[in-house]
């Protein structure tokens, strides 16, 4: 799986970054049990039936225990948010996922216009056509485990976070000044699923205006310390069964080089 060689790739840069902070056990991996929880939580998964996490739990034993250790680590307060570091652990993630994919696809992937903080985070450039397409990458590490209650949706499915008045002001600019495909990147990495999945900014438009799913957080510590127009308590939930995989991606980007 794509997934598990990107992990091979940067389990040293991650490890190192991470050595003085307490990570979740399985953290950073991918295994048997992952797979197994990616095909019964994604790949056979659908929203006309879609599993609960009971019906998980009687399918795969192991996810009681799993789950039981992931409340105990997820719903106690680890620290507070730092802005300056939140930024620098996101930049992290988005040059690893920047390097693996020239490294392993040898893509001509640079970082975006840091001038405009409203435009994608990264750009993939062909020689002959400029920038092919725009992209976002989102770590999660933590699943809303009472997404249940807060949104009726489950915690597996419905943890996906997207800022939703910074969204709304991307999706303005991408429509009056981006002429090239957007990509939402959900790199999740939960106690059970894990995997890089994706969105459209055009798939984005169809759900995010949905006041049904919106969840507003309650302020911490740490957003004393941003510019109130940088405080966004509002929070919109990709639906996951939506995206697309890693290799789907890969795929489509392949294609925009190409022009087919």
């Amino acid at each position: 799986m794509l997934y598990k060689e990107l992990i091979d790739f940067a389990r040293p840069r991650l490890e190192e970054f991470f050595k003085n902070i307490k990570t979740f056990d399985n953290q950073f991996t991918y295994d048997n049990s992952s797979e197994k929880y990616y095909d019964l939580m994604y790949t056979q998964n659908s929203y006309d039936k879609i599993r609960t996490v009971k019906e998980l739990k009687q399918e795969i034993p192991e996810l009681q225990a799993q789950c039981k250790q992931c409340g105990n680590f997820f719903m106690n307060q680890r620290n507070n948010s730092i802005p300056k570091y939140d930024i620098i652990m996101g930049q992290q993630f988005e040059n690893i996922l920047i390097d693996f994919l020239q490294y392993k696809f040898k893509f001509n992937v640079v970082h975006g216009d840091k001038s405009d903080k409203r435009y994608p985070d990264c750009m993939i450039l062909s020689g002959d056509k400029g920038i092919v397409a725009y992209f976002e990458v989102k770590y999660h590490a933590a699943p809303f485990i009472c997404a249940i209650n807060k949104i009726n949706r489950y915690c597996y499915e419905g943890s996906a976070t997207l800022d939703y008045q910074k969204t709304i002001k991307q999706l303005e600019i991408i429509d009056s000044d981006i002429e090239r495909p957007v990509f939402y990147i959900h790199w999740i990495d939960y106690p059970c699923l894990k995997g890089i999945f994706f969105e459209t900014s055009e798939q984005i438009k169809n759900y995010i205006y949905d006041s049904d799913n919106l969840f507003e957080r309650k302020e911490r510590e740490g957003d004393a310390m941003k510019s109130p127009k940088s405080v966004y308590l509002r929070k919109i939930y990709s639906p996951l069964l939506y995206m697309g995989t890693f290799e789907e991606f890969i795929d489509k980007i392949q294609h925009l080089i190409k022009g087919v």
